[in-house]
């Protein structure tokens, strides 16, 4: 496994974690968020069941046909906004609205168009947290991307966390998941990264945090970067893409 000198991985602490705790954690469903007397309903990731996004993928699949790039980004709105401004060789395939979910499916037919990636940098679990997700699916999902992209060529495959909102946007259903579940988003993405010895980059996107929530001078909406919000994260993404290409030799 790959060593990063800005991350902090956090695997040997979860060590401790007994088995039991990590199937309480896998296989309990998401309850539904309330608030006093009024039950909200998640809903689920749909863009699957959707031609509209279909005829974006297949066109972004078509535009990369058997390609080959030094590393891909993958993952939703928030890495998106990055486009094309990461460097050269660097193919960002992040789509507004992915879950684990969808992401399964896009990459299935990024497979199919035969696009390859020497690193993979997966940046998904933001809106598996706003979504009625199940944690054994999103393991189950997280544990098949992993294998989707390495089927792609990627030797060395980076995982970023699940982001948190600003507080406010965490009371808001249809702006992002509460603090707490991106919490158990994450202990769960770190479960499958122990299991597949791969990095999770959590010190990396600290920058863009004050302590558990996103930094007010970073959003414009809670959720989503500013440009000075993307300017940070522009830089983190470049630094663990840099670092990869540099541990590859």
């Amino acid at each position: 496994m790959s060593k990063f000198w800005w991350s902090t991985l956090a695997i040997a602490p979860l060590a401790a974690i007994t088995l039991l705790g990590f199937l309480k954690l896998a296989f309990a469903q998401p309850g539904n968020a309330s608030n006093g007397s009024n039950t909200i309903v998640r809903r689920p990731d749909s863009l699957p069941a959707q031609s509209w996004w279909w005829s974006k993928v297949n066109a972004q699949a078509s535009a990369n046909q058997q390609q080959q790039y030094a590393a891909c980004l993958f993952g939703d709105s928030i890495s998106s906004a990055l486009e094309d401004t990461i460097g050269n060789g660097v193919a960002n395939f992040a789509m507004g609205g992915l879950s684990t979910v969808s992401l399964v499916e896009q990459l299935k037919a990024l497979q199919t168009a035969q696009i390859q990636c020497q690193t993979a940098v997966i940046a998904i679990g933001t809106n598996d947290a706003m979504y009625s997700t199940s944690n054994q699916t999103f393991v189950q999902n997280l544990a098949q991307v992993i294998e989707q992209v390495r089927q792609m060529g990627a030797t060395q495959v980076i995982l970023l966390p699940a982001f948190y909102s600003t507080v406010p946007a965490s009371f808001d259903p249809n702006m992002a998941g509460t603090i707490e579940r991106v919490d158990e988003i994450n202990a769960l993405m770190r479960q499958v990264a122990v299991r597949y010895e791969v990095p999770v980059l959590t010190q990396a996107i600290q920058p863009l945090f004050r302590d558990r929530s996103l930094r007010l001078d970073l959003t414009f909406d809670g959720v989503h970067l500013n440009d000075s919000g993307k300017t940070i994260y522009r830089q983190i993404v470049r630094q663990i893409v840099q670092q990869a290409s540099r541990d590859r030799g």
